[in-house]
């Protein structure tokens, strides 16, 4: 790897680093001044909306790649609780992660990068080679713990059958939006207890 590359890829490390140390800082502040029982009330009023709405924008998050919906899911754990924040989380989940699939499908790879950004352009190929040559569910549940959204994307670009997709997909959402949810909230209720 060239100098310059790795400069750009430190860069983009620290950028993502910095956005996610500043999104949890400001659900922290927000949190603290709102507090959580006052906000868990306020979403509570809404009902079912609330965790439609959740649901949507935790698989806008997916399908638009350069975001994340781990922010939205370690959140959604400490507004929703721990229980229904996964329910919600995964069902996001397996909701964007398909749209990627099928959006990778039926357009090619040309809109996968676009929606994907350029940035992404060298990984995607790396696991597009990887997934031709691997088409066992394991493999992809090992592999979609690196980036679902990502992966999504790829393997759609592949022949890999849809139902052994969502299979893997649905076991790496479980661990994956466990770990977000479980550890991820917890921290963050720490934090804003504390």
């Amino acid at each position: 790897m060239a100098d310059s590359q790795r400069m750009t890829l430190t860069r983009r490390v620290l950028g993502a680093a910095v956005m996610v140390v500043g999104f949890y800082a400001l659900a922290v502040l927000a949190l603290r001044w709102v507090g959580i029982a006052p906000a868990r009330e306020w979403l509570a009023q809404w009902g079912m909306f609330s965790w439609l709405v959740f649901i949507a924008l935790a698989a806008v998050s997916l399908i638009l790649a350069p975001l994340s919906g781990s922010s939205l899911y370690v959140v959604g754990g400490t507004l929703f609780g721990q229980n229904l924040a996964f329910l919600l989380s995964v069902i996001a989940t397996l909701i964007g992660c398909s749209v990627n699939f099928w959006l990778a499908r039926w357009w090619g790879r040309r809109l996968v990068l676009r929606l994907v950004g350029a940035a992404q352009v060298a990984t995607l190929d790396r696991w597009f080679m990887d997934l031709q040559s691997h088409h066992s569910i394991f493999y992809m549940f090992l592999v979609m713990h690196l980036s679902q959204d990502i992966v999504s994307y790829a393997l759609g670009l592949t022949r890999i059958d849809y139902r052994d997709f969502l299979i893997a997909l649905s076991l790496s959402a479980l661990t994956i939006v466990g770990f977000y949810i479980y550890l991820g909230s917890g921290v963050l209720n720490w934090l804003v207890d504390g």
